[in-house]
């Protein structure tokens, strides 16, 4: 069996070449490294048993990371990791305890995707080993705790690793201790946590070569003021009652910004001091802005108060706009305000937010019968002054009602060089009301000529893991393409 072993990885006369020289074994030490931080770190510690020359070079890999494969028994009938007790996960923890604290480096990249409760005083070990051994050299650090239940605190030595290049923490608790002097090198962050307003500014602040950040927070805030000078992708999820960014150092190069909230305005009345802004300023200072994402009730936050006919600046490097709308034309004002302001738009996705019936009464065949929509609505089409002379691809989603279609009607008749827009219906259409939906839009009149209407059956998303999936088209019965 161990002569196999040495077969397959070249080890011994199988491996030698004229003269007897295994060139694997005596390959250079970064490039064995290399390889070895290639396969997974179970097996990589493996090749210790092959012979007394490969027992410690598994020792040198630079990117460790613990995933399942380390922390699970596999399962011989489902070819699957699993855990067969709890037993057994700390037994695995106490295993890799001693794997870590061998491991020499230098390690630039440690990794932890999955693990619990259980095992999170190991964690606590390995960021402690880590940061006394290796904590010069670190780029890359990536801890996720499996579960938000059981949210993992984060200790202080994980700011020792003062090389970072790219830090990802989810479902787990920060504090930035006082005497945090910043991570000169960080241009990517990715935080799913819990923590409070100083902390996280304090912590962006103090990363000057920031680029890349995604916050999805767990806790309401007062307000947001984001200090990053280069800054070009930004996606916040979470309440926050007011979000700024410090205009001297607003970012020119911020080209792609996406704000999800699942709280609205009228939430927050009576439960903090100092009510919702409006988000339109904030919107304002991205200047350089190539994709602006709006989903769930963000939009919302466009409304409140006197929406303006035109932001402060012309976004006119804009190419790609999502918003989520719920029937509310006040939403669609907000909309048409960004569309004003975007004159080099080329691509335009909305989302009607219907996740049940019970969300939107009056799915269809009733036209307009929402009370006091349809006088509001009634105006929209006059108000529509955007001329979209660049927009190609339209993507609409959740259509559920006639009164819906009056948005899009317009969109159609001022958008000359539109190829193709994609439609969705909301799930709880039947298909008497979906074709209904398909006659109205093929009675619209397109300004391009060689705009088509692709009809793509119900869209799906699920309320628990919020993963997107589409109906194949193709096995679509009732899908419509047809040129208009």
């Amino acid at each position: 069996m161990k002569k196999m072993k040495r077969q397959a990885f070249g080890v011994g006369a199988a491996g030698a070449g004229a003269g007897g020289v295994d060139f694997i074994s005596n390959l250079p030490e970064d490039v064995m490294s290399s390889i070895l931080g290639l396969v997974p770190l179970r097996d990589a510690v493996r090749t210790s048993i092959l012979s007394k020359e490969w027992r410690y070079k598994w020792v040198s890999i630079s990117d460790v990371v613990l995933n399942r494969d380390c922390l699970m028994k596999k399962s011989s009938s489902s070819n699957t990791f699993s855990y067969s007790s709890s037993d057994d996960e700390i037994a695995s923890a106490y295993v890799l305890d001693r794997v870590v604290q061998q491991l020499i480096g230098p390690i630039c990249k440690f990794s932890c995707v999955f693990f619990s409760a259980l095992v999170s005083h190991h964690f606590d070990l390995w960021i402690g080993f880590l940061s006394k051994n290796h904590g010069n050299v670190i780029k890359e650090f990536v801890m996720a705790n499996e579960r938000k239940i059981d949210w993992y605190n984060v200790p202080h030595s994980i700011f020792d690793y003062r090389e970072l290049c790219h830090l990802e923490l989810l479902n787990c608790t920060l504090k930035v201790p006082r005497t945090f002097k910043g991570f000169r090198n960080l241009s990517v962050l990715n935080l799913a946590a819990k923590f409070s307003k100083d902390d996280i500014e304090c912590l962006i602040s103090e990363c000057p070569l920031l680029e890349w950040m995604k916050l999805i927070a767990f806790d309401y805030y007062q307000s947001l003021n984001i200090h990053a000078p280069n800054l070009r992708y930004l996606e916040l999820d979470g309440e926050f009652v007011h979000l700024s960014i410090e205009e001297e150092a607003c970012p020119q190069q911020l080209t792609d910004v996406c704000l999800t909230s699942d709280v609205f305005p009228r939430f927050w009345h009576g439960r903090v001091n100092v009510p919702p802004t409006s988000l339109m300023p904030f919107i304002g200072c991205l200047h350089g802005i190539k994709r602006l994402t709006l989903t769930e009730f963000y939009t919302q936050y466009l409304c409140i108060g006197i929406v303006p006919k035109n932001l402060p600046v012309t976004l006119g490097h804009l190419q790609y706009l999502e918003v989520e709308l719920e029937f509310n034309s006040k939403e669609i004002l907000a909309s048409l305000c960004i569309l004003r302001s975007s004159p080099n738009l080329k691509q335009l996705k909305i989302k009607y937010c219907v996740d049940s019936k019970e969300r939107r009464i009056g799915i269809l065949p009733v036209v307009d019968d929402i009370s006091g929509g349809h006088a509001e609505l009634c105006g929209v089409e006059t108000q529509f002054d955007c001329f979209l002379s660049h927009l190609h691809a339209v993507e609409i989603i959740g259509i559920a009602m006639l009164s819906d279609l009056k948005f899009i009607r317009c969109i159609l008749s001022n958008s000359p060089v539109l190829e193709t827009m994609n439609v969705y219906t909301n799930r709880n259409v039947g298909a008497e009301n979906v074709l209904t939906i398909l006659e109205e839009l093929l009675r619209s009149q397109p300004a391009s000529t060689q705009a088509e209407i692709i009809y793509l059956g119900h869209y799906e998303e699920s309320e628990w893991d919020y993963k997107i999936k589409f109906k194949d088209p193709r096995k679509t019965p009732t899908m419509i393409r047809r040129r208009l």
